[in-house]
């Protein structure tokens, strides 16, 4: 049987979309006291085709996380003429690391001194260094991955002799909701982290990334401190079916 024809990439409205979500973040960051460049546009192109993506980088937006080890891998070379940056938004098994590590810039999942220890094994084996946030399961959702708040500030302390790991800041998956008072404690409590981390000198003063926020709560996560929101299904619709 061959494959279902993939739909045409409607590269217009893309640019379109991408013009709102960027129109949206910023006015979010006024709104917030803060400045719109202290917010940056993570494009979440989980099942999105490379062409697509070509899209969103041409117009501007080099940032990019996949959730998924062998999406980050398959899609590189597709993308290797674009100047980017490609990030590791999803969990990571151990056993992929390696294949990680050849493309990503930065992994937001880490939750463990295991998985920490295993990066660093293979950065030294390689002479490499890699960008790292923390996540942390500040909605306490057992199906979420992320450490728990009060144990950060220990997986930190793990993370702090492992020099191959430049260690970024934090990143959490906020709680679905359907209301303002829903989504915004799990994304106040990351920032008051945060806060209290670098206070306490367990995350250095530029650690300061806080990656949360998806398409339909971005805003609300900037208001609450947002460093860096992940968008996807508002700029290229509903996810396609994986190839």
């Amino acid at each position: 049987m061959s494959e279902a024809p993939q739909p045409a990439v409607d590269a217009a409205h893309i640019r379109a979309n991408l013009d709102d979500v960027a129109a949206r973040a910023a006015a979010a960051a006024r709104a917030a006291g803060r400045e719109p460049g202290d917010v940056r546009i993570l494009l979440a192109t989980k099942t999105q085709p490379a062409e697509a993506i070509r899209v969103a980088i041409d117009h501007g937006f080099p940032l990019i996380g996949e959730n998924r080890v062998q999406e980050l891998t398959g899609k590189a070379e597709a993308l290797a003429d674009l100047p980017h940056e490609a990030h590791l938004i999803g969990p990571l098994q151990k056993n992929k690391v390696n294949h990680a590590l050849r493309e990503a810039s930065c992994i937001q999942s880490v939750d463990s001194a295991e998985l920490a220890e295993k990066i660093q094994r293979r950065l030294e084996a390689v002479d490499g260094r890699v960008d790292v946030l923390v996540q942390v399961n500040t909605s306490r959702e057992a199906s979420k991955s992320g450490v728990a708040p009060e144990g950060a500030q220990g997986l930190l302390a793990a993370l702090a002799p492992l020099d191959r790991l430049r260690v970024r800041g934090l990143m959490t998956i906020g709680l679905p909701g359907s209301t303002e008072a829903e989504i915004r404690p799990s994304y106040a409590r990351l920032r008051e982290l945060r806060d209290a981390l670098i206070a306490d000198s367990a995350l250095a003063a530029d650690a300061c990334e806080l990656s949360m926020g998806m398409s339909g709560d971005f805003e609300l996560a900037i208001a609450e401190g947002a460093t860096m929101v992940r968008v996807g299904s508002t700029v290229f619709g509903a996810r396609p079916a994986p190839r």
